[in-house]
């Protein structure tokens, strides 16, 4: 029962990122077909690469690198530890890279959003 509490407060956490990211693009954009486009090209490419899908320790050295500065790595690897109990980087690096990460792209998109005229 802990570990599905703590799963969901994770998945609260990263979609509160992935959120605050769109929030952030949406508002330098003018156009609203541009942003489909820009998050397919970016949502795409970080969830491929962010071990869903495969081991992040089997990825080429440099993919491995890019790995690193996803911030989906992270929450997928915290789910993971939580749920399975097998972690890359270790569930206290992961949680705090995820909090720290969401805060700044929540002040981001607060900031970029508040730059809107209406």
């Amino acid at each position: 029962m802990l570990a599905v509490l703590i799963a969901i407060i994770l998945m609260f956490i990263l979609a509160l990122f992935f959120t605050a990211l769109g929030t952030a693009i949406a508002s330098l954009l003018i156009d609203f077909h541009a942003f489909q486009i820009i998050i397919n090209f970016l949502i795409m490419p970080l969830f491929f690469l962010s071990g869903a899908l495969f081991p992040v320790s089997g990825l080429p050295p440099i993919l491995g690198y890019v790995a690193i500065l996803n911030p989906l790595t992270y929450g997928v690897d915290a789910l993971r530890h939580v749920l399975v109990g097998v972690s890359h980087f270790g569930l206290s690096l992961d949680i705090l890279v995820m909090i720290t990460l969401a805060f700044l792209m929540l002040m981001l998109g607060s900031w970029l959003f508040n730059r809107i005229e209406a």
